[in-house]
C-alpha cells in the first residue's frame, strides 16, 4: 500500500471540488435547473475521487476503472432516463472525479484534464453552440391511447397545445393504460 501525501491530497481534493462545482452548478444548473442531477453529478464526482484516492494507494489492473464506469451504467439503467446533456455533464463529473483523485499525476496535470473536460461541456452546451431558433421549446407529453404514427401524433400535439410542432419523438408507450409519452420540439404559432 502506498502512503498519500497530505498535501497533495487536499490540494486534489480543493481542485476537484473547484471542477464539481463549476461543472453540476455554475454551468449545468443554471442551464438546465434540474436539480437532482446537479446534485448527481457532485455526490458520484466526489465519491469516484475519493474512491479513486483509495484505490490508487493498491496495485491494481486499468480494469477497475472500467469496473467503475459499469457500476455506474447500471444505476444508470435502474433510474428514470436522464437526457444525454445530462449524461454528459454526470460522464464528466465522473471522469474529472477519477482523474483527480488518482495518484501519480501532478496536481497541474490534474488541473489541465480537469480543466480541459469543463471548458469541453461549456462550449458544447453553451447556448450559441448548436442553437436552434431562439423561439423553439421542449416539452414533454403523455397522450392517451398508443397510436404512434408520427403524423397523427404531430396532429394531436399541434391540436392540443396550439403550436407548430418541429420534432416528435415517441419516448415510451405504455399498455394498461395505453399511453404514449412523446418529447416535442414546438415553436408556437402566430396569432
Amino acid at each position: 500500500m502506498l502512503r498519500v501525501d497530505p498535501l497533495e491530497f487536499f490540494a486534489s481534493l480543493g481542485v476537484d471540488l473547484i471542477v464539481v462545482a463549476l461543472l453540476a452548478f455554475v454551468l449545468f444548473y443554471r442551464r438546465h435547473r434540474d436539480r437532482e442531477m446537479a446534485i448527481s453529478i457532485a455526490a458520484i464526482n466526489i465519491t469516484l475521487w475519493a474512491l479513486t484516492g483509495a484505490l490508487a494507494s493498491y496495485t491494481l489492473s486499468l480494469g477497475v476503472g472500467f469496473a467503475l464506469f459499469a457500476v455506474i451504467s447500471v444505476i444508470r439503467l435502474r433510474s428514470t432516463t436522464a437526457s444525454w446533456v445530462s449524461m454528459a455533464y454526470l460522464l464528466v463529473g465522473l471522469g474529472s472525479g477519477m482523474i483527480i483523485g488518482l495518484t501519480g499525476f501532478s496536481l497541474a496535470e490534474k488541473i489541465e484534464y480537469s480543466a480541459f473536460l469543463v471548458l469541453v461541456m461549456f462550449i458544447v452546451d453553451a447556448p450559441w453552440f448548436l442553437r436552434g431558433r431562439q423561439d423553439d421549446a421542449k416539452t414533454s407529453v403523455t397522450l392517451e391511447g398508443g397510436d404512434i404514427d408520427p403524423d397523427s401524433l404531430k396532429a394531436r400535439v399541434e391540436g392540443l397545445l396550439n403550436v407548430e410542432v418541429i420534432t416528435l419523438k415517441v419516448k415510451n408507450v405504455t399498455l394498461a393504460p395505453v399511453t404514449a409519452k412523446v418529447d416535442v420540439t414546438y415553436r408556437k404559432r402566430n396569432g
